[in-house]
């Protein structure tokens, strides 16, 4: 079968399904990376450039961008592949030393991955250690 004498050498025989295993593991991994771009949409003119050129992801990310914080930030990533097929989330838990203060979000949109930067609104309430 294929050339090899599986029953001779055993060592063989784990190396060539070593092989195997990488290769296509390797294929299968380069046909996850078939994202075309990546679009910053903190960039100036990002989101005007968006909503001419795919209206339909313009939408999507502004309700994305206005619903976040509504979510508990453990159900983020369901929420968005549930309500906007987006896929790859990452929602950053650390938060940037600004006031107000902001984490990053980053999601796949069919094959286009958008980065922001999200301004975190709170109610303004102290709640004391315990």
């Amino acid at each position: 079968m294929l050339g090899f004498q599986w029953e001779a050498e055993p060592v063989s025989k784990s190396l060539t399904l070593a092989a195997l295993v990488i290769f296509w593991t390797g294929i299968a991994a380069a046909g996850d990376l078939t994202l075309s771009r990546v679009v910053d949409l903190d960039k100036p003119g990002a989101l005007e450039a968006l909503q001419q050129l795919n209206p339909m992801h313009y939408e999507k990310i502004r309700q994305i961008v206005t619903g976040i914080l509504q979510q508990p930030d453990v159900a983020v990533p369901g929420w968005m592949r549930a309500n906007f097929d987006a896929r790859g989330v990452l929602y950053s838990q650390i938060e940037m030393t600004s006031y107000p203060p902001k984490r990053r979000l980053s999601f796949e949109l069919d094959d286009t991955r958008y980065v922001v930067v999200v301004t975190l609104t709170r109610e303004g309430k102290i709640t004391p250690l315990k």
